[in-house]
């Protein structure tokens, strides 16, 4: 059992001692699935980390308690401007948030805000003209919360996964068997990295994707040297592929915003005259850099790898042959509108 499934299991302590008084050390033990010895060294690495933790007898039975100034006490240590920072924060912070941390985290800026005077909360609501938030079009995660929580249950204690997902790519719902690495929130979705013993190598799931999952008994011990730092080091964002060199030429309306940005961190730019840019890349992933290229239009042309450009080209081809041969179809229907007269439906036609 490694250290996380150990960190996972004593945090799942603390929040039980501190929403009941009614917290055994067998009963831990039980909901835990441990025996009664692991959750006495859980419960002195608690009272170790600062955690004011104590026992107390009430008819015959030895329960646990968390002192009840404790619980004020993190408000309590906060300036009123750094509760007022931290108000503030709250749609930043509000527009990272995943199943399962959302529902404490709401919580928590309930909690901040109610520690504020009504007036202060009244002024920093009439701030919001000077910072908004906009996620990148975030996923819908709340009815994964149940798979969400069974991989960092299985993650925390390096258990494997038996898992229904579809593949996008494939069409397909596949059957796998994995061992759950890490997860990590990208531009508003929930990705899990696990290795798959099928196919010898670690593999990128989309949380929204897995449509059954079991936690499986067997264990698995993820390597020492695991990072997903060092993992995704040469991505352009998620997937894993070798690396190549892309040289990509951007024109002077948008060079100064393609330079204004770390896009990777082995960029390098050089000015080529006229206020255009070529910027110079090592990275992998080619359909996640073609994505990003694309999003630039007219204003951006990869100048290498010759595969790159063909790729786009022919995408670019596909495109303008869709728009050529662009299919009309009727606009939906407002529910609001006023009934008309009824007409014969038209025949879907093609504008060539």
């Amino acid at each position: 059992m490694g250290r996380n499934a150990q960190l996972i299991r004593q945090w799942a302590i603390l929040k039980q001692i501190e929403t009941t008084r009614w917290s055994t050390i067998p009963d831990m033990a039980d909901r835990h699935d441990v025996s009664t010895k692991t959750i006495r060294r859980d419960l002195a690495a608690l009272m170790e980390a600062g955690f004011p933790l104590y026992d107390e007898r009430y008819e015959g039975r030895v329960y646990w308690r968390l002192a009840e100034e404790y619980k004020g006490l993190p408000l309590a240590h906060l300036s009123l401007s750094e509760l007022a920072a931290l108000y503030f924060s709250r749609e930043m912070v509000s527009a990272l948030l995943a199943p399962p941390f959302s529902g404490d985290i709401e919580s928590a800026f309930k909690k901040i805000e109610g520690a504020l005077p009504e007036k202060s909360t009244a002024f920093l609501d009439g701030l919001d003209n000077m910072i908004s938030v906009r996620p990148d079009a975030p996923k819908d995660l709340d009815e994964h919360k149940q798979t969400i929580r069974t991989l960092m249950d299985a993650i925390g204690g390096e258990r494997r996964i038996g898992m229904d997902y579809f593949s996008v790519h494939s069409g397909k719902k596949k059957a796998y068997v994995v061992d759950p690495y890490r997860l990590m929130y990208f531009r508003g979705g929930l990705y899990l990295f696990g290795f798959v013993e099928e196919y010898k190598q670690i593999r990128t799931f989309a949380v929204e994707r897995i449509e059954a999952i079991e936690k499986r008994a067997d264990t698995f011990e993820r390597p020492a040297d695991f990072s997903m730092d060092t993992y995704l080091e040469s991505s352009f964002g998620l997937v894993k592929e070798d690396p190549f060199d892309v040289e990509i030429h951007f024109k002077a309306d948008i060079a100064p915003y393609a330079r204004s940005r770390t896009w990777h961190p082995s960029q390098k730019v050089r000015d080529v005259g006229n206020g255009e840019i070529v910027m110079s890349l090592h990275v992998g992933g080619e359909f996640e850099i073609e994505s990003w290229i694309l999003n630039f239009g007219p204003s951006a042309m990869v100048l290498s790898p010759e595969r790159l450009r063909r790729r786009i080209e022919a995408d670019l081809k596909r495109m303008l042959d869709g728009y050529r041969n662009e299919v009309t179809i009727a606009p939906a229907v407002s529910k609001a509108s006023k009934p008309g007269p009824v007409k014969k439906a038209s025949k879907v036609r093609s504008r060539r």
